[in-house]
């Protein structure tokens, strides 16, 4: 370890321990001794559909939150830490409370002090994703609204604060002067935190709780903003051009060569980033084929529809079924293409031009 490294490391525990002694040690408890109300959500409905569920919101007073904004979320009362709403990924599996990092090296950073109800909604790193913004962070907002007066809800306590998020935020009657950016208050408190469960990741891996989304979830978010499409030029063969993604997973090496094979068979190059959430809708609505590799994009196929010709590349480790679930349960033509992972600055897949002009000449 460098000498820069371990003064680095000299330095923070040293304001783990300070930090310790002022706000105090966390510890565990059986969740029958800790004070909170319990709401139950038995179901959720929207345009007279109505969804079947079992869901539950926590209403904790005198309550803080804090995270660390990659993997754990602690909600705590009187040093205490609520199970079932803190949140605790170890090495990408989702945990037990027991594994709370709070619970080792306490809350080290200053409380920001709120009056009012704060809901939480901070869940680490993936709160920051356009998929779990959707799936996770708008679905707890739609359940709290059904089990506690919206009205009361003060303040909404986000992963990160974005221009494409209060778009959607707008949407959901939501003001941008309530919304607490955990990016910059990573420790928070209030009179009550109201927190949910995660709707659906329970167990292990991300990438295979994906894979069992529940069916109302789909259909509720289709359902909720679909009609919110904003009409632009389109072209209803679409490529998704995941260039603009900062993550170099997913991404293809020759990307700058399937644009130009593609366009010439007629399709059109998308960079999701250029369009705003109700642009998003409208193209995947009227899309009539969809090509690209795996990627948070393809969330919006929830708004495609019936009959929708998908072609998904993905790398052949990835573990997601994401988009054959969509496909199974909205009535897609979905053709998946598995390429083998490589190593590249620029990307992680290199799509064999044999391969692309087979699914080309398959439409």
């Amino acid at each position: 370890m460098s000498l820069k490294l371990s003064f680095q490391k000299i330095f923070k525990n040293f304001f783990q321990i300070i930090f310790k002694i002022f706000y105090g040690k966390i510890t565990f408890s059986k969740i029958e001794k800790l004070n909170f109300e319990k709401f139950k959500i038995d179901e959720i409905s929207h345009k007279n559909i109505r969804y079947k569920i079992n869901e539950a919101l926590y209403k904790v007073p005198k309550a803080r939150v804090y995270t660390d904004t990659v993997e754990h979320v602690a909600i705590i009362q009187k040093n205490k830490l609520i199970p079932k709403v803190s949140y605790q990924q170890v090495d990408s599996y989702l945990r037990d409370e027991n594994f709370n990092t709070t619970l080792k090296i306490g809350t080290p950073r200053v409380i920001k002090k709120f009056c009012g109800n704060i809901l939480s909604l901070v869940q680490g790193a993936s709160g920051n994703n356009y998929f779990h913004f959707l799936f996770d962070i708008v679905i707890k907002i739609e359940l709290a609204k059904r089990a506690f007066p919206p009205q009361k809800i003060d303040y909404f306590y986000l992963p990160k604060k974005e221009k494409w998020q209060i778009d959607i935020l707008s949407e959901l009657n939501i003001d941008e002067k309530k919304i607490i950016d955990s990016s910059e208050f990573r420790h928070v408190s209030g009179d009550n935190i109201l927190a949910l469960e995660h709707p659906w990741y329970k167990e292990g891996l991300i990438q295979e709780g994906v894979n069992n989304l529940p069916e109302w979830i789909i259909f509720f978010l289709r359902e909720r903003f679909i009609d919110m499409a904003k009409e632009f030029n389109n072209n209803e063969l679409v490529y998704i051009d995941r260039s603009d993604s900062i993550n170099n997973r997913c991404k293809f090496t020759n990307n700058d060569e399937i644009i130009d094979i593609v366009e010439k068979k007629g399709f059109k190059s998308y960079r999701v980033s250029d369009l705003n959430f109700f642009e998003q809708i409208y193209l995947f609505k009227k899309a009539k084929v969809i090509l690209g590799p795996h990627g948070a994009a393809f969330s919006n196929l929830i708004f495609s529809s019936k009959g929708l010709k998908l072609f998904e590349i993905i790398p052949s480790d990835h573990l997601s079924l994401k988009c054959k679930r969509f496909s199974n349960f909205l009535k897609f033509d979905y053709r998946r293409f598995n390429l083998k992972r490589i190593q590249d600055k620029d990307g992680d897949m290199e799509m064999d031009k044999k391969i692309l002009m087979d699914i080309l000449d398959s439409i």
